[in-house]
């Protein structure tokens, strides 16, 4: 596997990733090296994590970095973590608030990471007498990051935001403590700037005050032009573009999928939740007695296979009559539906049974234009699915079974699995549903799972069977394929 060549003042050093990079992972990682404060501006599904961490362990084999902070979406925190497991070279640990993982790996030097959603780190708690105070910023701060990783750093586009004033601030207080200008910025977005250049000033001022300096009113008068009357404050142009360019892309690089050369290419990922306590103890009883009492609902099964049709819809939280049992698996879903939306991806999500379907799509915010199909008439659903190709919906909810095929998809790349069908053929008819010579991008299928229990086994058997399906079909012998699978 080929390695990094990475210039250190007189000498040089090679570092051999853990996983091999596609060849703009490997650009944009060594240019993060170089300037240490960097944005990795890379369209979604490109691998912005992975290449975001090589350039941590690079740093810490530079003996730069051992204390490594990642801010993402609280939806994404459980994905770290395995792209951690998957990525990583060398031993780390992690931690966060209220919770830890012990260390693995061990080649050293060993690095330790804390793993953060971004809304409880920058939550404030009013006092008594008024006063806010931040207790998760508190905690940062002491612990002294030497790295501080921005995942979805658009959320940080509003100069006088929450998040984007604390940040800042945080960052500014950190390096007057440091002598060695730490803790380095790494700012990861797919869509740094969904509202024009002034959305990159307050996102770069966290990263680099150098860059654009720490006013917004001065960025205003240098470059934002606004309109008149009632439209006095929307930006209607901008000035001096090329030098604005100029300084962005020194500090900065951007990707598409169209340059990265991966249109088409399937990637998975997973979302574990935990089933609380109650639904947690069902589906325990029910694995031991065929029998199970939540919140006053009775649930039975006759036989092992109506069982393991009723330990799935425990873990999807729903009944057959549609009685919920718990929205974890809602909640995970709806978080990761909104990050998707404010990165303006069309997406389309599929579950096994009709009150997950229903419930998925109630759930959703109301200003989220949302289609729904279901084991209805082909004609309604065709209709849906027009309109979401036509940009009138902005995702549609199916149940697998009845979005299996006749259907093209593909201005979707974002597919997610809230729950799975048992057969194979309907798993990939609907995965497919959104591949073909129209799609142009990467494409990303995520698994919401409930930890320990039956669903991580569902995927890995269909997984199982898509890899054996892939095999067959690029066999040049089917025969002998076939033979040896006996």
């Amino acid at each position: 596997m080929p390695g990094y060549g990475l210039g250190v003042t007189d000498e040089r050093m090679k570092y051999k990733p853990k996983t091999k990079p596609f060849k703009h992972q490997g650009r944009a990682t060594l240019a993060a090296c170089r300037a240490r404060n960097y944005a990795m501006f890379m369209e979604p599904r490109l691998g912005k994590s992975k290449a975001a961490l090589d350039y941590v362990a690079i740093l810490a084999l530079k003996h730069e970095c051992q204390r490594v902070l990642i801010l993402s979406p609280r939806i994404a925190v459980s994905v770290w973590l395995s792209e951690l497991h998957k990525h990583f070279p060398l031993a780390y640990m992690v931690e966060s608030y209220d919770w830890w993982v012990p260390p693995r790996g061990n080649k050293p030097p060993q690095v330790n990471f804390w793993i953060a959603g971004r809304e409880e780190t920058w939550r404030a708690v009013r006092t008594n007498r008024g006063k806010l105070l931040r207790p998760k910023q508190v905690i940062i701060e002491r612990w002294e990051p030497d790295v501080i990783i921005l995942d979805e750093s658009h959320q940080y586009q509003r100069p006088g935001g929450r998040g984007a004033q604390d940040a800042w601030r945080m960052v500014r207080r950190l390096r007057a403590k440091s002598r060695q200008g730490r803790p380095f910025v790494l700012l990861l977005s797919g869509t740094p700037n969904p509202r024009g250049w002034r959305s990159l000033f307050s996102q770069f001022r966290i990263m680099d005050e150098s860059v654009f300096g720490t006013s917004v009113a001065d960025f205003d008068e240098e470059h934002v032009i606004y309109g008149h009357g009632k439209r006095q404050y929307t930006v209607v142009g901008y000035r001096g573009e090329a030098t604005l360019l100029k300084k962005i892309r020194r500090h900065s690089i951007s990707i598409s999928a169209e340059e990265a050369g991966l249109a088409g290419e399937k990637f998975w990922n997973t979302i574990d939740v935990e089933l609380p306590t109650r639904a947690r103890e069902a589906y325990e009883q029910m694995v031991d007695e065929f029998l199970a009492e939540v919140d006053g609902t009775v649930i039975t099964a006759k036989n092992a296979g109506v069982l393991r049709l009723r330990l799935l819809q425990i873990t999807g939280g729903f009944t057959t009559e549609g009685h919920a049992l718990h929205r974890a698996k809602l909640e995970a879903v709806v978080d990761w539906l909104r990050l998707l939306g404010e990165q303006g991806e069309p997406w389309i999500v599929g579950a096994r049974f009709i009150p997950e379907v229903d419930a998925i799509a109630a759930a959703l915010p109301r200003n989220v234009r949302v289609g729904v199909v279901k084991g209805a008439t082909r004609k309604t659903r065709d209709e849906s699915v027009a309109r979401f190709q036509r940009g009138g919906y902005d995702g549609l909810v199916f149940q697998v079974q009845a979005g299996s095929a006749a259907i093209e998809l593909a201005r979707a790349a974002e597919v997610v699995f809230y729950s799975f069908p048992d057969g194979w053929v309907d798993f990939k008819q609907f995965s497919d549903r959104v591949l073909g010579p129209n799609q142009k991008r990467p494409v990303r299928y995520t698994a919401i799972l409930a930890r320990n229990t039956l669903d991580r086994r569902v995927i890995e058997t269909l997984q199982r069977k898509e890899t054996w399906h892939n095999t067959l079909m690029d066999s040049p012998d089917l025969r002998g394929f076939l033979c040896d699978l006996i």
